[in-house]
């Protein structure tokens, strides 16, 4: 464990990239013996490491001995357990991959199925480096109380109250967290993607389902209970949307999902898949009709997020808004600039996400880091 002060500093120092203990003490107000005593003892735990001298100062012409911070000091397994596969990733304390896994999920029926693969994922990945291990981040998709890490459903499987926190933590004895999988891209994408540099971001994943993250003032909003996100569920037809089954997805997910545009074409005699739909938008009047409408619904839900939260960045996500992003936005910003005050309006920026692939996996071992390591 790390004291207050000696997190302040190896923070600084994984931040900087490299910095002399001169730098740290005039940074941090710390006095330089103080700041000698930590790093001694940094270095000593293997966390930093003395990577020779930088340039000479101009009042004493000494070269100072630099400082950096050693990112396979350990590592974290992070694991996405997505509706039709797991993506799961072992990674360094800066997040940089060195093993990866990604194993189909369709098989999943019970809880022991699903404890069996993620047992499964985490040996594979963590094979070699058992005595490195820092933590074990699991992205899931549904909701999760934050407080017991219970997952208290997920859709995909039809899976409730599921304790895969406990069984993960008996089996391997490491710390291991459980978060909404939607939140950790936010979290990824806030680290090392889209939404590098910015504190208060609005994820929006269109993929199955759709669902949001929010990083507010650079930390995972949860809510209460951790349902927070829960963005499919927004309404923006009540008049429509009351007449919906109740069996259905969320009302936003009626009209823009790929779990409803599937039905919604197939119902009409499309047999392709939407990446191959999408291409014929600007061809096939139906077709158009369609998307547009999703999207206008869309936007309406973003719109209604921003007036709300204020972020200053939206960053569009998943399967279908990674992929057909210029499109969607082609219908969609049109309609936020008609409904957004412009005043709001002009302070966001639109971003597609950045990390195509691990995203989840990627969140889950930032999320360990922070906050194990408060860095």
């Amino acid at each position: 464990m790390l004291s207050e002060t000696e997190r302040r500093i190896l923070k600084l120092i994984k931040e900087s990239g490299e910095i002399s203990r001169v730098d740290i003490s005039r940074k941090t107000g710390l006095s330089k013996p103080v700041v000698s005593i930590v790093t001694s003892k940094l270095i000593k735990n293997g966390l930093i490491r003395e990577i020779g001298e930088g340039r000479s100062t101009k009042k004493t012409g000494r070269r100072p001995i630099m400082l950096s911070f050693v990112p396979d000091y350990m590592y974290v397994v992070g694991l996405d357990v997505g509706g039709t596969k797991l993506e799961g990733v072992l990674a360094d304390l800066e997040g940089n991959i060195v093993n990866e896994v990604v194993i189909p999920t369709e098989s999943i029926r019970t809880e022991k199925d699903l404890f069996n693969l993620v047992l499964y994922s985490v040996e594979t990945l963590m094979k070699g480096r058992e005595d490195k291990i820092l933590g074990i981040g699991i992205g899931v998709p549904g909701t999760v109380d934050w407080k017991t890490g219970i997952i208290n459903y997920m859709p995909a499987f039809e899976l409730r109250n599921v304790n895969l926190k406990k069984y993960v933590q008996e089996k391997f004895n490491l710390t291991v967290l459980i978060e909404n999988d939607v939140n950790l891209d936010a979290l990824a994408e806030s680290k090392i993607g889209a939404g590098k540099g910015f504190k208060y971001i609005l994820l929006v994943s269109i993929g199955t389902g759709t669902g949001a993250g929010l990083i507010l003032n650079g930390a995972i909003f949860r809510g209460s209970c951790g349902k927070a996100g829960e963005f499919g569920y927004i309404i923006t037809d009540w008049e429509k949307e009351k007449f919906f089954s109740k069996d259905s997805f969320g009302y936003l997910e009626e009209w823009f999902s790929g779990q409803s545009l599937e039905r919604k074409f197939s119902e009409r005699g499309f047999e392709k898949d939407l990446k191959n739909i999408f291409d014929l938008l600007n061809e096939d009047g139906e077709i158009e009709k369609i998307i547009r409408e999703g999207c206008e619904h869309l936007a309406l839900a973003i719109a209604n997020a921003i007036v709300l939260l204020n972020p200053e960045i939206v960053i569009i996500k998943g399967g279908i808004g990674y992929n057909q992003y210029e499109k969607i936005m082609a219908y969609t910003v049109p309609i936020l600039k008609k409904v957004v005050p412009p005043e709001i309006f002009e302070d966001v920026s639109f971003r597609k996400g950045k990390l195509e692939r691990f995203g989840v996996a990627l969140g889950g071992v930032f999320l360990v880091i922070e906050e194990i390591l408060k860095i």
